[in-house]
């Protein structure tokens, strides 16, 4: 009896990791990201994911609810699982608003940049020690969500983190405030 109940509990536990739900695509993902989000009930039929970012295993996403200077975002985090990804955590901490309709988020030593403004159609980013790196991304559809993984991390030298800094652009080159 003793044997059984130990083989039971072992196969039990074996078992359970099996039992999370994944998600293969955006939509799934964001069906089980949606009852850990701080929203109202009739907020949900506005949320969607505007962009996703991964890294060694991880995948954020980020998802928005409402429309236009009302818009809130979460970033949510999803661990691969096989062929899926399995919900890890509604993230701590809110987008930094740049510029209108512009984002950041620091994420695993990186820097994820949301741009929800139609105005805005390039990206520019200088960083690294003495803003020796500079990128300048260009693009005609928004919502756009770049992710800059080596944003942070290396360091000057002296322990702390290289000077960065990221400009949103509108056609005419013109920085947005």
């Amino acid at each position: 009896m003793r044997k059984t109940a130990v083989l039971l509990i072992a196969l039990l536990c074996l078992a359970l990791p099996g039992c999370t739900k994944t998600a293969s695509t955006q939509e799934e993902m964001v069906a089980l990201a949606r009852p850990h989000l701080p929203i109202a009930e009739s907020e949900a039929a506005t949320l969607r994911a505007v962009g996703q970012a991964n890294r060694e295993g991880m995948s954020l996403l980020i998802l928005a609810v409402g429309e236009g200077e009302d818009t809130a975002y979460f970033p949510v985090s999803f661990s691969r699982s096989g062929s899926g990804y399995a919900f890890s955590a509604l993230e701590e901490g809110e987008l930094t608003r740049r510029a209108p309709g512009c984002y950041s988020y620091r994420w695993q030593n990186g820097l994820v940049l949301l741009v929800d403004n139609p105005s805005c159609v390039r990206v520019e980013q200088t960083g690294g020690t003495k803003g020796t790196k500079v990128s300048s991304t260009g693009f005609d559809t928004t919502p756009m969500l770049i992710f800059d993984a080596e944003a942070f991390s290396a360091t000057d030298g002296g322990g702390s983190e290289p000077p960065y800094r990221c400009r949103f652009l509108d056609a005419q080159g013109k920085e947005l405030q």
